[in-house]
């Protein structure tokens, strides 16, 4: 029976093996908004960046496609890739609800970089949302298309704590914690919150909150002015009729309408070669592949990091 168990084993890692080199060989994009989207041979004009899911930094997803969550660090190596190759554009196709204020923020960094040197156009398009992290990514293009019914905006930071106590007195639990300082375990959920936890917490969100304000009037120079943010940067929601009219985007439309405006940028008069970067090579195929596996054989590498994660208080743009 071992010895049967062995060998499906087996042949299932031979068939993720395959099913990886198929994707880098085939040139299948791990994500396909669109059949303009193309891994074939040549030079390309532009670069497309999927940005879907949760934005982490390092992010999740397997090799076989279908990631859960947009890493940044995976973003960022797209980008500096897309420039060393000499594209002309780069094509963020956004369908996120927001993440990490950390990776957001780095994400618009690289791609203010690239943007301020003027050789490579940058243009958003949104697809079902791009609101709060995804906004912040989104205000970094020269030029932002989002559909009219686009869930956007979300311009806000929240830190939310869970307190426990309750439940853990009516179950018969206690917990005993020995610290350094005072605020060593702040957003604890085994205790209620302190009136100065509150304040230093306030003043971190309103720390993160301002640098994501002043990003977007960076982003959007000329499109916006601070007068006109600041009774849209509440947290609100918008869809991208609303938006275009509060000059959170540039023009209503879609993934087609957004190749049309890279065409426009770059003075394209031919069908620009696009190509998705944010599709690994080799040996991240091989890479994902064996995290992949691992979680998959040994779940508690999953539950471990989720649970390392959980005793971290985050900034989360949602």
């Amino acid at each position: 029976m071992l010895r049967q168990d062995r060998l499906i084993a087996l042949a299932l890692i031979v068939i993720c093996l395959m099913a990886a080199l198929g994707n880098w060989l085939g040139g299948v994009p791990a994500q396909r908004p669109d059949p303009v989207a193309r891994t074939s041979g040549g030079a390309a004009d532009v670069a497309l960046i999927p940005i879907a899911g949760v934005i982490t930094f390092a992010g999740e997803s397997s090799p076989l496609g279908g990631g859960t969550t947009a890493g940044a660090q995976g973003i960022m190596r797209a980008v500096r890739r897309a420039e060393r190759d000499g594209v002309k554009a780069i094509l963020l196709n956004i369908n996120s609800p927001g993440g990490s204020a950390a990776a957001s923020q780095a994400i618009f960094e690289e791609l203010m970089r690239v943007r301020q040197k003027g050789k490579v156009k940058i243009v958003a398009t949104m697809a079902d949302v791009a609101a709060s992290g995804g906004y912040y990514v989104a205000a970094a293009a020269d030029h932002i298309v989002a559909n009219p019914s686009t869930i956007t905006g979300s311009i806000g930071v929240i830190v939310q704590i869970q307190n426990l106590t309750d439940l853990l007195k009516k179950v018969g639990v206690q917990t005993v914690t020995i610290k350094s300082g005072k605020f060593k375990d702040i957003a604890s959920a085994y205790r209620p919150i302190t009136p100065g936890e509150t304040d230093l917490l306030k003043s971190f969100v309103n720390e993160s909150y301002q640098q994501f304000f002043e990003a977007i009037l960076r982003g959007r120079q000329g499109k916006i002015t601070r007068a006109e943010l600041e009774p849209v940067a509440d947290g609100r929601i918008l869809i991208g009729a609303a938006a275009l009219d509060a000059k959170l985007i540039d023009s209503l439309g879609n993934y087609y309408d957004a190749v049309e405006q890279i065409k426009a940028l770059t003075k394209l008069k031919t069908e620009p070669v696009i190509r998705n970067y944010l599709t690994p090579d080799w040996r991240e195929s091989f890479q994902q592949l064996f995290t992949f596996s691992l979680d998959q054989w040994f779940p508690e590498q999953r539950l471990h990091r989720l649970t390392y994660w959980n005793k971290i208080p985050l900034a989360l743009m949602e």
